[in-house]
């Protein structure tokens, strides 16, 4: 009889610690993720910047864009009235950084046409001749 009541208090013990976990996990805070086109660069991002050097506004991407012609450079929280800002990203791009863990290819025209430019996980840099303010669509590696 006295096994039969440990294990009832085992056994409630168990049931109340799973209640509290579950009660844990229902008010955890959502995991934090990368928001597509805030003007905040984030890991798992590409980023397309105004000007030269990662001056200027930045156009922040975390999927293809087949037409820039439609996209905007904002502000960054921490570059308020940086120059760009409002400025189509189409053919204005002059530095990129991409902050993903896939290879990005930019195209001089849109819906992935004309000359296409291949940047690696990590790059960073300014655009060569053929690209400077000649980008209009971009893609991802799988």
């Amino acid at each position: 009889m006295n096994g039969s009541r440990t294990v009832r208090r085992a056994s409630a013990l168990t049931v109340s610690l799973v209640a509290i976990g579950g009660l844990a996990l229902g008010t955890a805070g959502p995991a934090v993720a990368e928001t597509q086109d805030d003007g905040i660069l984030e890991a798992g991002e590409f980023g397309l910047y105004y000007n030269s050097g990662r001056g200027g506004c930045v156009f922040d991407l975390d999927a293809g864009d087949n037409d820039f012609t439609n996209n905007n450079f904002k502000d960054r929280p921490t570059y308020v009235n940086c120059p760009g800002e409002g400025q189509t990203v189409n053919d204005n791009t002059a530095s990129y950084w991409n902050r993903d863990t896939r290879t990005w290819y930019v195209y001089t025209d849109t819906f992935h046409e004309g000359t296409r430019g291949d940047l690696p996980a990590g790059y960073i840099g300014d655009a060569t001749s053929t690209f400077k303010n000649e980008i209009s669509s971009s893609y991802y590696y799988l």
